[in-house]
C-alpha cells in the first residue's frame, strides 16, 4: 500500500472513513451479502483505518456464520466497513464505494467466489 491516504463517507455523510492509502487490490465477491450491497472491498490493518461517526450512527449487522460485524450507516442505509469477529485481527474490511471512484478504479479486481462457501 503507497500514495496518500484516501478520505471517503457514506451518502449521508455521517459515517466518515480515511485509510492510509489505496490498497493493493479491490475485492468482489458474490457471496450473498456483497451481492446484494453491491460491497467492492479493500483491505487494511485496523491500525490503518479510521472511522468517524457518531456513537448511535452506525448498525451492526453479523450473519449466519459470526466471523465479522458489517456496519451500515442507520441513516442512509450506506454499507461502511466491516470488522472482525473471529476473523483475523489483523484486517478489516472497507467498502471502496465510500471513496471516489477515480481513487480506486484503477486498481487490479480479484474476483471472490463466496457464494460457494
Amino acid at each position: 500500500m503507497s500514495g496518500p491516504e484516501l478520505k471517503g463517507s457514506c451518502h449521508c455523510g455521517a459515517v466518515h472513513i480515511t485509510v492510509a492509502g489505496p490498497p493493493a487490490q479491490v475485492t468482489k465477491c458474490n457471496c450473498s451479502l456483497c451481492r446484494r450491497t453491491g460491497w467492492i472491498g479493500g483491505y487494511w490493518h485496523p491500525d490503518a483505518v479510521t472511522v468517524k461517526a457518531a456513537p448511535d450512527a452506525l448498525n451492526p449487522y453479523v450473519q449466519g456464520d459470526r466471523m465479522i460485524t458489517t456496519w451500515n450507516c442507520r441513516t442512509c442505509g450506506s454499507h461502511s466497513h466491516w470488522t472482525p469477529i473471529t476473523a483475523s485481527p489483523d484486517r478489516m474490511g472497507v467498502n471502496m464505494r465510500m471513496f471516489d471512484p477515480a481513487d480506486w478504479r484503477h486498481l487490479p479486481v480479484q474476483e471472490v467466489d463466496g457464494a460457494k462457501f
